[in-house]
């Protein structure tokens, strides 16, 4: 009963459209190549085009050149990749009680997507930080940021003011602003004291990976989610690092033209030995720093 629960509306329309991929695969000509890991199933683990759980055939990973930085900070080994644009279509949503956020924790991303229908919609696109530690959360203090599934959603309890909050990271710098202006407090059984919140002070830590299990967007980022998106009871997946797209996500990139800069290989990613083990690059390159933009941009490229 749990599970039909949490897969309301907006969760049986994903489910949905996989089942849907199940019959569309028919369509599609057989290729060459090996098929190894160019199909995603329900739960958007790659898979070979010849499994039998294969529903829909993944986006394409991107360039080499666009790959996880081991960097040092403020005394810790973290995470840096290239930055890409912000983007934000709050003109498309049509009821905001629908709107559910996907994280990828492989990708860096945070999205906003809305069930219309039988179509889902990605509303909004974040670049986001994640834990130090790569993993599934198992206690307090081991850096870690918690996983979900559509199945079992997070969801936000609370939209909090966060404005005046200060943090110490004891890492010599003391109690610093650390929050932005909001907090989006998670409900993360059986852990507690997860959110979604900005990056003051620790701009440059995202897109990657540094805090303590919390969710980082830029300041500007935190604001749009929160006043456009968010609201009490908004339910919320954090993806694994092994989990690519979901189908529902794959057709509505697809369908809305959405080009990104990360996809990455769940193969070439860093373990958390690589990235403890690997040598500092203090002047790694952090990408370009892209800002808002609109549907319109969007669609004249």
């Amino acid at each position: 009963m749990q599970i039909v629960k949490t897969l309301n509306t907006l969760f049986s329309i994903g489910i949905s459209l996989a089942l849907m991929a199940c019959l569309n695969q028919a369509d599609e000509t057989a290729g060459g190549g090996n098929g190894s890991a160019s199909y995603v199933d329900y739960e958007g683990v790659a898979v070979s085009k010849s499994d039998k759980h294969a529903v829909e055939k993944a986006l394409p990973y991107s360039d080499d050149k666009i790959c996880e930085q081991v960097v040092l900070d403020h005394g810790n080994k973290a995470i840096r990749i290239d930055a890409d644009k912000t983007l934000s279509f709050p003109e498309l949503m049509k009821k905001r009680e629908n709107c559910f956020i996907v994280m990828s924790k492989k990708d860096y991303y945070l999205y906003v997507y809305e069930a219309q229908g039988t179509d889902t919609v990605m509303l909004a696109r974040f670049d986001c930080a994640f834990g130090l530690k790569k993993g599934n959360k198992e206690r307090k203090g081991d850096m870690r940021t918690p996983n979900s599934t559509l199945a079992k959603p997070f969801t936000i309890s609370q939209l909090a003011d966060a404005s005046t909050w200060h943090h110490d990271f004891k890492d010599g710098r003391g109690s610093i602003k650390a929050y932005g202006d909001f907090f989006l407090r998670l409900v993360t059984p059986p852990h507690s004291g997860i959110g979604i919140h900005g990056s003051t002070n620790n701009a440059e830590s995202v897109p990657g990976r540094a805090s303590e299990g919390c969710i980082r967007l830029r300041d500007a980022d935190i604001i749009t989610l929160r006043k456009q998106y968010a609201f009490k009871g908004m339910k919320v997946i954090i993806k694994a690092e092994h989990v690519d797209d979901y189908p529902f996500e794959i057709r509505a990139m697809r369908k809305q033209q959405i080009e990104r800069l990360r996809h990455l290989d769940p193969a070439k990613t860093l373990s958390n030995e690589q990235i403890q083990g690997a040598k500092i690059e203090k002047n790694a390159a952090q990408g370009k720093r892209g800002g808002n933009m609109t549907l319109e941009q969007l669609k004249k490229g």
